[in-house]
């Protein structure tokens, strides 16, 4: 007597081993999908920190040096009067020419202590860490130009 066994085998039932099957293909099919679906649409990451980047102008109003390594400044900011103070160290250099020896300066800390408006009312405090680079660039180079400290 020949044997069949999906006929003569009661514990196997062809509904419950197709439904198994059919799940396991369309989880891997899902899977598939939201892998493609990953590769060929890059998600939009958005930046945490945007500012606009506009260019704002600079100039030196007055610089007073009040001892060996601080000093006071007044910049004018897209119109507007910012105070600052500073400390910086001073050193000699040379640009690489006999005789072009100058003192520099490093500014190493600048604080902005107040800010006023074109009508000289009392402004918060708006600058980033753009403005005071800037700053102290101009800080920096108004003293050398002017020779505004001795090494």
């Amino acid at each position: 007597m020949e044997q069949n066994v999906l006929n003569h085998n009661r514990n196997y039932a062809m509904g419950k081993s197709l439904l198994k099957n059919c799940t396991v293909a369309a989880l891997g099919i899902g899977a598939l999908t939201g892998a493609y679906a990953l590769v060929t649409k890059p998600v939009e990451v958005t930046p945490s920190y945007n500012y606009a980047n506009t260019q704002s102008t600079y100039g030196v109003l007055a610089v007073q040096i009040t001892s060996e390594s601080t000093g006071q400044a007044v910049i004018n900011l897209d119109g507007f009067r910012v105070y600052t103070s500073f400390d910086f160290d001073s050193f000699q250099d040379s640009n690489g020419q006999l005789g072009g020896d100058f003192t520099a300066i490093d500014i190493k800390n600048l604080a902005v202590d107040q800010v006023f408006d074109a009508n000289g009312n009392n402004y918060g405090d708006f600058t980033n860490a753009d403005d005071i680079r800037n700053m102290i660039s101009i800080i920096t180079a108004h003293i050398e130009k002017n020779k505004m400290v001795r090494g």
